[in-house]
């Protein structure tokens, strides 16, 4: 069966066409010789029946004028006749009491042979018979019944003509139907063969051949047009599908599978005209807390600003590329890291410039990581990833641009060492808490302390927040270090309240576990279990952590104000948040940032920022604290701001719990002298 599904579909057009018709006829010619002969034979019975009911009808009426017994010779020469006229092959009368008249010619055919019919197809053998009552003209009134028997014989002869007749009709219309099908498959196949042969030309991907036709048929010119058009559709899609591979939806910038491509010939090309060139690997700073607070959508539309605004900082010679969700890499034909350092300097003031998107304003900056070809690597391979340690650096470090030079592949190295010893350093106890203290500007009174975290690594000495927090967020071990370092020193905070009651004590939360509920849990169990007052611990949290998803943090934040526990916003300023949003938060406490703090004077641009968020944040009823307060003159000033606490070197660095105490004692002795 499989065998002749496959033969049939193999046959060409025509004979495929021809086949089927020859089918369809053989299956339908039968039905129509049934259906005609069918036709025929009712139509020619019914014609006997009602002939011989009509000849009947004559001789009842004929013998119905007669008397029985007056005219009974009259009456038998009738049945003669009757009989002599060919037709009729029995003929008699019969009454009552076995009464009979029969004609005086002898038939083949008896009495006991009649055996009446209702219709011409149910009599047997070649005789219909039939029986009708009637009257003799008498005043007897005496019912008697001509009983008539028709010969039939003769419609065989017309059944067989007619047949035969069909036959030839049916015979002859399917000869000449399949002469003019095959006559008219050959004219329509002829331009499909054609057809077919540019479709196998376009199959092949000769998709340049232009496909034609003589035909006269309409609808093998609209084939032909149909055809034409999708060879021009596919053209299109194949350009497309090469674009959409190789280019970005978003920005319409060259991709990462095009920017390796491009990066594989340049290191071909400049190898061979001993040329040198560099690749600048791009990070956004901020994008994600745009992202994740705004929508994708506002995200989107921030990367096609971008895009459009760094193209402006290249050459047509160069390749700009977004090979990640906000990283970008360009290959700068030609230059050195002079020229290259220049044009990263370009593109960093391209993107920094504000910004307008559905009414949002925003600013974002960069971070730059350069490589130099040969300098820096001889392969793709090696000299992005001199230009991912560049740029990483550039970002962990606060800077704009990184240049990649030797010892910053012994920072990476020391990250992975790091990040390899994190988990045991948590469980070994090699972090440190310090505290350093918080004081009252108005009244000199020490209101508190942040607990700051050092790593105290056994190789590589002391190690700062900027430089593991990054590390165990990205390791996903910032949690467990945060439960670890509350659990750990929650005794030293019951020591300190217990001498200083009004003492409040700041724990810094990463963005990552302000979302987790679990750690608001943890937490409570600590003071519960500790007897901790709630009321005198703070939780400091930056604005970028809240307006990460501003909705869970402000569900979170408020189950924290209803354990008792403050709120703090630390490094405001830095990101790209309102005071005004952030009074939707229960925020008791706002932190600026020590980069508006450091080097403050009267003249100085932070001045009036510094001095209007002061006074919004007192009129929202937060409280404000300064942070980096280095110089007595910073004081004065914060102090003439109206500013409520001051953190910095002013008042001393971070220090053991051992030597908070006496530091404590030793600020309590100076303020009263």
């Amino acid at each position: 069966m499989v065998n002749r599904l496959i033969k049939l579909l193999k046959l060409s057009t025509s004979r495929y066409i021809l086949t089927s018709i020859v089918l369809v006829h053989i299956i339908l010619l039968p039905f129509l010789y049934t259906t005609m002969m069918y036709a025929y034979k009712n139509n020619t019975y019914e014609q006997f029946e009602t002939q011989t009911r009509d000849i009947a009808g004559l001789l009842t009426d004929v013998l119905s004028t007669k008397y029985l017994l007056d005219d009974f010779k009259s009456i038998s020469e009738t049945l003669d006749s009757a009989i002599l006229s060919g037709i009729i092959s029995y003929i008699d009368i019969i009454g009552r009491e076995d009464f009979i008249i029969t004609p005086t010619i002898t038939t083949s055919l008896t009495e006991n042979d009649f055996n009446e019919n209702s219709q011409v197809s149910n009599f047997r053998e070649s005789i219909f018979f039939i029986k009708i009552p009637f009257y003799f003209k008498q005043p007897d009134n005496i019912a008697y019944h001509l009983r008539i028997g028709f010969d039939k014989s003769h419609l065989n002869d017309q059944f067989i003509l007619a047949r035969n007749s069909i036959i030839l009709i049916l015979s002859a219309y399917f000869l000449i139907i399949i002469t003019i099908i095959a006559i008219n498959t050959r004219y329509i196949s002829t331009p499909l063969r054609h057809l077919r042969k540019y479709s196998n030309e376009i199959a092949s991907g000769n998709t340049d051949i232009e496909l034609q036709t003589h035909s006269q048929l309409t609808d093998v010119r609209d084939l032909t047009f149909d055809l034409e058009k999708m060879r021009l559709a596919l053209v299109n899609l194949a350009l497309r599908m090469q674009h959409k591979a190789t280019h970005d939806d978003l920005t319409g910038l060259p991709n990462r599978f095009l920017f390796t491509d491009r990066l594989q010939s340049t290191v071909t090309l400049s190898a061979r005209n001993q040329q040198s060139f560099a690749i600048l690997l791009i990070d956004l700073d901020r994008f994600k807390e745009i992202n994740d607070t705004l929508g994708h959508n506002i995200g989107d539309e921030v990367l096609k600003v971008l895009s459009e605004r760094m193209c402006h900082g290249i050459r047509e010679s160069d390749t700009l590329a977004r090979i990640g969700g906000d990283e970008f890499a360009v290959i700068l034909i030609d230059v050195g890291l002079i020229v290259a350092e220049k044009i990263a300097r370009k593109i960093i003031q391209l993107i920094e410039p504000s910004f307008y998107i559905n009414g949002h304003s925003l600013k974002l900056g960069a971070s730059i990581g350069i490589s130099i070809f040969p300098e820096d690597g001889s392969n793709p391979g090696t000299l992005m990833q001199k230009a991912d340690i560049s740029m990483y650096h550039a970002k962990n470090n606060n800077l704009n641009i990184t240049s990649y030079h030797p010892d910053l592949d012994s920072d990476h190295y020391e990250n992975l060492v790091l990040s390899h010893n994190l988990k045991s350093s948590i469980d070994n106890g090699e972090f440190e808490a310090r505290f350093q203290p918080k004081v009252n500007i108005k009244n000199k009174r020490l209101s508190g302390c942040e607990l700051l975290l050092r790593w105290e690594h056994p190789d590589m000495g002391t190690i700062l927040p900027d430089k593991f927090i990054p590390l165990a967020e990205k390791e996903n071990m910032i949690g467990e270090l945060t439960r670890w370092t509350i659990k750990h020193h929650a005794t030293q905070f019951k020591k300190l309240i217990s001498i200083y009651p009004d003492f409040k004590i700041s724990i810094n939360i990463s963005p990552n576990d302000l979302l987790d509920f679990s750690l608001l849990n943890f937490i409570n169990e600590i003071i519960t279990s500790d007897n901790l007052p709630a009321s005198n611990l703070y939780i400091e949290v930056t604005e970028n952590a809240i307006m990460k998803n501003p909705v869970r943090s402000a569900e979170i934040l408020n189950r924290f104000c209803d354990l008792g526990i403050k709120i703090s916003v630390d490094d405001f300023g830095t990101g790209y948040s309102s005071l005004a949003y952030l009074q939707k938060f229960p925020i008791s406490e706002l932190k600026i940032d020590k980069s508006f703090i450091s080097n403050l004077t009267k003249d100085s641009n932070n001045y009036p920022i510094v001095s209007a968020t002061i006074t919004m944040a007192h009129d929202l009823g937060i409280s404000v604290v300064a942070e980096g307060v280095e110089q007595e003159s910073t004081l004065k000033l914060l102090r003439n701001l109206d500013c409520d606490y001051a953190q910095g070197y002013y008042y001393g660095q971070p220090r053991h719990f051992d030597e908070i105490f006496m530091w404590i004692e030793n600020y309590n002795k100076n303020k009263a002298n």
